[in-house]
């Protein structure tokens, strides 16, 4: 007998939490299906009077359609195969299964992948719910047969008249964050967003253990109020709060410097109240945890990390999902994989695409190791926009984030590939480069102050550019090198200010 797993269960509780009309709750489903078996076409038939007739279908752009009121005596039909057991929950590959591959539906609508369950509304089957791709998918298994299940089970509850009670915003959101989720990010950025509602918890956020440096990477974070976890950091799973909420089965403190005195990062950062559940693969291992912290003391209940350990299971299902459709890697290159497109994202500015705080830093702590090492000299520009809050008081942020954009073009045309191009925060930007030991530092300068400017309409914005260079054999720190620049880029400012 095909059991449901926790994720699964976690993930019917949402779309029954969706809300909306019967086929607007059934179309979520199958959209869902859509997404987590990694097919074209999902559809929910009906057997009536010798008659299958399509009632609900979904497909991505491009593939073949199979339009509701579509309608086949039915044993012609692949649900009649479905329905009676002669065909298996699960193929994917047609060529494989003669009587699939033999089918003339199988021919007319070049299916090269089927899953298929029966429907059954009040006790009865009533049809099938069916997907199909156009591409074999060797990465179908036992848990898309679970998932299939259960949301055909959920889709036979609807039909029978329940599920009829209407759902809140909150809960809404979270069924269109499931079946919105295409990836490990699009799931979780709105996850950790509802975490936040539904606990008040200043910041969330989603950390991935990397099995091969024995780091925890701080993978997504939303934050609110004064406290802030930094995105895309890496902090040693030894010294974190998750493996210590972990090893000591405690799962919320309302006093971490009462409670874990030494924990001189977290209170470092200002949490005062944490809440953490463990991510968990398939094997019961733990690949990482979800995780909220608050600036002050709180009160997070039974039903808080319920909320967070169904959040957990959706989480790990998802993860689960990427890794069974990159099988032909192995699980260390997967997580890899996955840990160096967060770093990547994590270290790149949304509005400007130059390198983020945490993208300078790690790009300057590389330079720092080529300076003390093999003779290279290093260049540093900190830049600065005059009077740009002017701009957004007079004109609007809209045309304010356009000059930044307009900035950032402009400096990333500076220099050679593989200098960085960055934005700190606000107006502020870092532009830096590898030299050799006796270049000329005066031209660089010149191009960089040159491109620190911006016209947009009638707005014109020159920046403040200020240069500090690192000479070889050096060692230096991140926060030194660019304080000392900020302090450049100030006195400039100061000299050439009316």
């Amino acid at each position: 007998m095909q059991t449901q797993s926790a994720g699964d269960g976690a993930l019917v509780e949402v779309l029954r939490a969706g809300g909306g009309t019967a086929g607007q709750r059934i179309e979520r489903a199958l959209r869902m299906l859509v997404e987590q078996l990694g097919l074209q076409l999902a559809y929910v038939s009906e057997f009536r009077d010798g008659t299958r007739v399509v009632t609900h279908s979904v497909h991505v752009p491009g593939a073949p359609e199979l339009p509701a009121g579509t309608a086949h005596p039915v044993e012609d039909t692949l649900c009649h195969l479905v329905a009676s057991g002669d065909l298996p929950p699960v193929i994917g590959d047609a060529g494989t299964h003669p009587v699939l591959a033999g089918h003339p539906h199988a021919a007319a609508y070049g299916i090269a992948a089927y899953a298929g369950v029966p429907l059954r509304v009040g006790g009865q089957v009533r049809g099938a719910v069916c997907c199909a791709g156009t591409e074999s998918a060797d990465t179908l298994n036992p848990r898309d047969e679970a998932t299939l299940r259960a949301a055909a089970a959920y889709i036979g509850e609807v039909l029978d008249g329940g599920d009829d009670a209407p759902a809140g915003p909150g809960l809404r959101r979270l069924a269109q964050a499931v079946a919105g989720g295409h990836d490990l990010q699009a799931l979780t950025r709105p996850l950790l967003q509802l975490l936040h509602e539904v606990t008040g918890l200043e910041s969330t956020y989603l950390t991935l253990l990397d099995p091969v440096s024995d780091g925890l990477l701080l993978a997504y974070t939303h934050n609110t109020g004064g406290l802030h976890i930094p995105e895309g950091v890496t902090v040693a799973w030894q010294d974190s709060l998750c493996r210590r909420s972990i090893d000591e089965d405690r799962y919320y403190v309302a006093d971490v410097a009462a409670v874990w005195p030494d924990a001189h990062v977290a209170l470092g950062l200002g949490i005062a109240t944490y809440a953490s559940v463990p991510v968990r693969d398939a094997h019961d291992e733990i690949v990482g945890t979800l995780c909220g912290a608050s600036s002050t003391g709180m009160v997070i209940d039974e039903r808080d990390l319920a909320v967070m350990a169904t959040f957990a299971q959706l989480l790990a299902a998802q993860l689960a999902r990427e890794t069974a459709h990159s099988v032909a890697a192995t699980r260390a290159t997967v997580l890899e994989q996955r840990l160096g497109a967060l770093r990547d994202s994590a270290e790149r500015d949304p509005l400007t695409g130059l390198a983020n705080r945490a993208g300078i830093h790690r790009w300057l702590r590389a330079a720092g190791e080529r300076v003390a090492g093999d003779g290279a000299r290093l260049a540093v520009a900190f830049v600065d926009l005059n009077k740009f809050k002017a701009v957004n008081d007079t004109y609007g942020h809209a045309t304010g984030d356009e000059v930044l954009r307009r900035v950032a073009a402009s400096l990333a045309r500076t220099g050679r590939a593989g200098d960085l191009h960055g934005r700190l925060g606000g107006d502020e930007f870092i532009v830096a480069t590898i030299l050799p030991p006796d270049a000329d530092v005066r031209g660089w300068t010149q191009r960089v102050r040159r491109a620190a400017v911006a016209r947009f309409d009638a707005v014109h914005v020159v920046g403040s550019v200020g240069v500090v260079t690192c000479e070889p054999g050096t060692t230096f720190s991140v926060d030194d090198i660019l304080d000392h620049a900020d302090k450049a880029m100030y006195a400039v400012k100061h000299a050439t200010a009316p």
